[in-house]
């Protein structure tokens, strides 16, 4: 006979804590038989979604992603003994789940998260459940010891075909980057002797920093909407993305930006939100031009919420509208704003300081020395003309 059973996330009201938190348990229920695991993470009645057995909120937080997978997980390993005609049972389940044996991919990766994690911001974090997401998916009951060359070059295969919208050397890159860390903490912990990546050719990061010419940042300046059928969408995407070329600003900082952050119309004080770093960035008359048109809405954000993706839609029909023969995106407006500051000679140091980097090397990075501006400084040398 079939077994049926179900899992799902619940928390535990019955088991409420001092400061008001209840533990979130995975109820798994065996031909009317329950048993209740610890998922180890907490929450407040009123911040849970019972019916979606889900923190409030986006359904890609950190701690939704990891509760999905863990439920996901139970599922697999009860479907494969299902398939394998072993008898379910919650005895089964509880020593699945409870094993601390450290040969467990899902078990190890989420002891690796909980130390990562908290060096990392939330937008790094979900690069990481990403991989976390795609193992699970390829090798459900994967251990650890079987992380070898070949296994890599699998799931590089597996994730370029499971992409809907397909992913590029840079995009894989990027994810073997991520489990090349998670590799190098099972080394470091000796549960791998060696590393699979030394025999693996990686795809190469052939990411290049594009950015807008100044006749094209005047062309999407002066653009008329006036026939356009999103004239309110295009026009807030053409205010953020101008104002992130006069001032450097990524997209997460843009959209945070509140009024709290100008000081006196003068300059933006902010902590930018992948550095965590703090800079004070001088206004200039355009910039001043725009933040004008949206302080009479009185909000607390400057401007009205819009995302990443969005925002490079919008910046794809408009540069068709300029007839700008590239691929325009938002982060493209960062690369603008320091590359005219290096065509313009401004000292390095200074644009180091308005971008919010670290070192030199960061700024070297984004500032795109073009033909003409190396042009020019051969122009002034004596022993050259």
């Amino acid at each position: 006979m079939r077994q049926n059973f179900t899992v799902k996330a619940i928390l535990r009201t019955d088991k409420k804590r001092k400061d008001k938190t209840c533990p979130i348990n995975y109820r798994v229920t065996i031909d009317k038989k329950t048993i209740k695991l610890p998922s180890g993470e907490f929450t407040e009645e009123n911040n849970w979604n019972a019916s979606a057995g889900l923190i409030k909120g986006s359904k890609s937080s950190i701690t939704n992603s990891l509760l999905d997978s863990d439920v996901a997980r139970i599922k697999d390993f009860l479907r494969e003994q299902r398939s394998l005609g072993n008898t379910l049972s919650t005895d089964m389940v509880k020593n699945y789940f409870s094993k601390t044996s450290t040969d467990d991919f899902a078990t190890v990766f989420d002891e690796f998260s909980k130390r990562k994690f908290s060096e990392i911001k939330e937008s790094t974090q979900k690069h990481y459940l990403f991989i976390r997401k795609s193992v699970i998916e390829f090798k459900p009951n994967l251990k650890v010891q079987d992380i070898d060359t070949k296994f890599i070059e699998q799931l590089d295969e597996f994730i370029r075909k499971t992409s809907k919208r397909g992913v590029s050397d840079t995009g894989m890159f990027n994810r073997h980057k991520n489990m090349k860390t998670f590799v190098l903490y099972l080394l470091k912990n000796k549960l791998l002797t060696t590393n699979p990546y030394d025999d693996f050719k990686a795809p190469k990061c052939r990411q290049k920093f594009g950015h807008i010419t100044t006749i094209e940042l005047e062309a999407i300046r002066e653009l008329d909407l006036s026939n356009c059928t999103n004239q309110n969408g295009l026009a807030l995407t053409i205010d953020m993305f101008l104002f992130a070329c006069y001032t450097g600003l990524r997209y997460s900082d843009v959209r945070n930006l509140k009024w709290a952050n100008v000081i006196n119309m003068q300059y933006l004080n902010l902590e930018t939100q992948k550095t965590s770093k703090e800079g004070n960035i001088p206004l200039t008359r355009l910039a001043k031009k725009i933040l004008m048109r949206y302080k009479v809405y009185r909000t607390e954000n400057v401007f009205p919420s819009r995302t990443n993706e969005c925002l490079n839609r919008n910046l794809k029909v408009i540069a068709t509208m300029c007839e700008i023969k590239k691929v325009v995106t938002f982060h493209m407006g960062r690369h603008t704003f320091a590359t005219i500051l290096a065509n313009a000679n401004v000292n390095p140091f200074h644009i180091a300081q308005l971008m919010t980097h670290s070192n030199m090397k960061q700024t070297m990075t984004y500032v795109n020395s073009s033909v003409t501006a190396l042009g020019k400084s051969l122009e002034n040398i004596k022993a050259f003309n």
